[in-house]
């Protein structure tokens, strides 16, 4: 991809040299411009992915867990003795970072054994800014079926 010119952004002075000595404090490796550039590809991505969503609704394909639905771009964390591990939703299949097809299960306790998925694993879906634990997702998605039904319920008493 090539470009007619480049558009120079500018920060207020102060801005610029606060993220400056943060970065020298805690990632003396980066340099602002590079942290800027990573920051906003990821807003923009997070962003596009936030579009789609609103413009086309939430994707059709995706991982039945249970009684919980991931849908297509899902992201999985896990991990185990400072040792992070990710995964995504691809069509039906949970796919780690590393190409290996897995279960939640097998995702939870490739590091460690006989842990429970849904207490290791944290997700995000699509267009989402935060990580929730897989257990409180499963309980929030329960509840507002619950909710729903009794809505339902009383709607067709009111019938």
């Amino acid at each position: 991809m090539t470009y007619a010119a480049l558009q120079a952004i500018h920060l207020p002075y102060e801005v610029y040299l606060d993220l400056e000595l943060h970065l020298l404090d805690t990632r003396p490796d980066i340099k602002p411009g590079a942290f800027i550039q990573e920051l906003v590809q990821r807003w923009l991505a997070l962003d596009k992915e936030r579009h789609a969503v609103r413009t086309q609704g939430q994707a059709l394909r995706g991982f039945q867990w249970k009684s919980v639905f991931l849908p297509d771009g899902t992201r999985l964390r896990t991990s185990y003795q400072h040792n992070v591990e990710f995964a995504t939703v691809v069509s039906e299949q949970i796919v780690a970072d590393d190409g290996q097809v897995l279960t939640p299960s097998q995702f939870a306790n490739r590091q460690a054994s006989a842990r429970n998925a849904w207490r290791f694993v944290w997700l995000r879906l699509p267009a989402e800014d935060y990580w929730v634990r897989a257990d409180q997702f499963r309980s929030r998605f329960e509840t507002g079926q619950q909710q729903h039904s009794m809505n339902q319920h009383t709607l067709a008493e009111k019938v």
